[in-house]
């Protein structure tokens, strides 16, 4: 695996953080993570992706591994989606592909609603459905938290090895020694705005070409809710990666890689 390169640039007042991962595609490829994955955490699936993009850039959300905190109140989906237009403007990148995971997926999918000439297209992998009047996220929030104190106590390693069995040394290795660097203000705001702003209507509002992934076990994105969204925008492909959970690029890395691929090579004749 390539070392990655550190990016910094800002996002209005706050200095931000992304890892670079030189690619050799032909088209730049943005990637958010999950609520609490710095970019040191994601770069085993940075690395395969790399195959695809010019360049990949994964985003440390505002809280998370080198970027700056921000106070509570200043992490709903719309506050990282002007971070995402911010690194895409600030690095001068040219429409990239947006591709993003769990809260990234809902942020990626709020960049390309709120200004869609500034990508080629999206990829939301398990987006949280929770919100108004629907179901509570499946993960407590209390248990998030016990993953980072665990951390800070020197312990992610082992918590991630014992959270995530089927996952190589190396993407425990990164969760392990990332997961300690998230702001424990970014975790509780972020989890909250999952049950008080819905996806739907965002995921309405993202012009194709889209991509939706789900794990097909998912307890986050069930078939049901994989169905709703299909009904909700049916300009967009939406496509089960077999024997995934929640944590799609590591549960079934080949298969979300593939399916990014193709995507990808169709996006010549749709931009």
């Amino acid at each position: 695996m390539k070392k990655s390169e550190s990016v910094f640039f800002q996002s209005g007042e706050i200095r931000l953080h992304a890892a670079r991962h030189p690619g050799s595609g032909d088209r730049p490829v943005v990637v958010v993570p999950g609520i609490t994955t710095p970019a040191g955490a994601f770069a085993v699936a940075a690395s395969r992706l790399a195959d695809i993009g010019s360049d990949v850039y994964v985003l440390d959300m505002r809280g998370r591994g080198l970027s700056q905190r921000v106070p509570y109140g200043s992490h709903r989906s719309g506050d990282y989606a002007d971070d995402v237009l911010a690194l895409v403007s600030e690095l001068g990148l040219d429409r990239p592909l947006l591709v993003g995971h769990s809260l990234g997926a809902r942020v990626v999918a709020s960049a390309r609603a709120r200004f869609a000439g500034a990508s080629s297209g999206v990829v939301a992998i398990d987006p949280p459905m929770s919100g108004p009047g629907r179901r509570p996220y499946p993960m407590s929030l209390d248990r998030f938290l016990s993953g980072l104190h665990e951390a800070r106590a020197g312990h992610g390693t082992e918590q991630a090895r014992a959270d995530y069995p089927t996952w190589t040394d190396e993407e425990v290795r990164a969760r392990g020694e990332w997961l300690a660097s998230c702001d424990e203000t970014a975790v509780v705001d972020s989890y909250a705005w999952f049950h008080l702003e819905a996806f739907e209507p965002v995921w309405q509002e993202v012009e194709p070409p889209a991509l939706l992934l789900y794990g097909d076990h998912s307890p986050v994105v069930t078939a049901a809710d994989a169905a709703l969204l299909k009904q909700v925008n049916p300009r967009a492909d939406v496509v089960a990666v077999a024997d995934s959970g929640h944590m799609v690029p590591w549960d079934n890395l080949d298969q979300t890689v593939t399916e990014i691929a193709t995507f990808v090579s169709r996006l010549g004749a749709s931009t």
